[in-house]
């Protein structure tokens, strides 16, 4: 069968495997830093194939995975400090068939912080009005004067985890000048106002889940996210899946809010760009 124009498989083939498997053995080599995938849809979708294929990247990718899902008010999370596509976990939970509305998923390879559950993404937390927020990241935050002050509070060690911590902390300070939970546009502009203020000499790739929008930004040179639109569903990635389907780069230094499968709105934030290139040459060199 199809849905929005992708074929929905019950199992995956793998022209690079000698018997079919729920995630296949990794085909080459992606050059980014942690990988992101994310889905935001006006109905559930399977999200199947795309998983595993997402997925299959994590040989490059070796230092963990998290999976989330919504269903109704409830929130699935999972997460394992080890390398996806070895995962029976995993292939599990991808093959009793995960059908939702908004989805994240993430495979990790650390820069920063130690190998272990604390340290993969997603990152959850809840603000003063009782909102459950999730976070990922793909990249570094090299300055992080905004995020030291989190150090003692947070789980593990990571800067992406800072990150969540300092939006909890706006928004809380924004719930208590609103007298109350915020309505989605001004959620959208305490996220904004906190990406301005980190993106600059920094690599912040990030999706970001309210259990109502999915929120994403990139601010890299080099395309590291992007977009396919299909009618009430946008899947996001951080390289383009499948091979039927368009995919556009996301406008760089631009905030994307997503609800019910369409972008609802996009604003530019800041005008700071980061060289990814240079950021990989400089991991390669032991300079990061």
């Amino acid at each position: 069968m199809t849905l929005a124009g992708i074929t929905q498989i019950g199992e995956f083939i793998c022209d690079n495997c000698s018997a079919n498997q729920l995630i296949c053995k990794p085909r080459k080599v992606v050059t980014h830093v942690c990988e992101m995938y994310a889905v935001n849809a006006g109905r559930p979708v399977k999200n199947d194939a795309y998983l595993r294929e997402f997925f299959s990247d994590s040989k490059w990718n070796p230092h963990g995975w998290g999976l989330a899902w919504h269903e109704g008010t409830n929130l699935r999370l999972f997460k394992e400090p080890v390398t996806a596509f070895e995962s029976s976990y995993l292939e599990y939970l991808i093959n009793m068939g995960i059908s939702c509305d908004m989805l994240i998923a993430h495979i990790r390879n650390a820069t920063r912080g130690l190998i272990n559950y604390a340290n993969c993404h997603p990152f959850v937390g809840l603000d003063h009005s009782g909102r459950r927020w999730m976070l990922m990241h793909n990249g570094t935050v090299i300055e992080d004067e905004l995020l030291r002050p989190y150090e003692s509070q947070q789980a593990g060690t990571t800067d992406s985890e800072r990150v969540l911590l300092l939006l909890l902390e706006r928004l809380n300070e924004a719930i208590a000048r609103n007298d109350g939970a915020l309505d989605a546009e001004k959620r959208y502009d305490v996220i904004a106002r906190l990406i301005a203020d980190l993106s600059p000499n920094n690599k912040l790739n990030l999706v970001i889940d309210d259990g109502e929008r999915t929120y994403a930004h990139t601010n890299t040179i080099q395309p590291t996210l992007y977009a396919n639109r299909q009618p009430g569903v946008v899947y996001l990635c951080s390289r383009p899946l499948g091979d039927e389907l368009p995919w556009e780069a996301l406008t760089r230094c631009s905030l994307f809010a997503m609800e019910r499968g369409r972008i609802v709105r996009m604003d530019k934030v800041h005008d700071g760009l980061f060289d990814n290139d240079h950021y990989l040459q400089m991991i390669a060199e032991g300079l990061i």
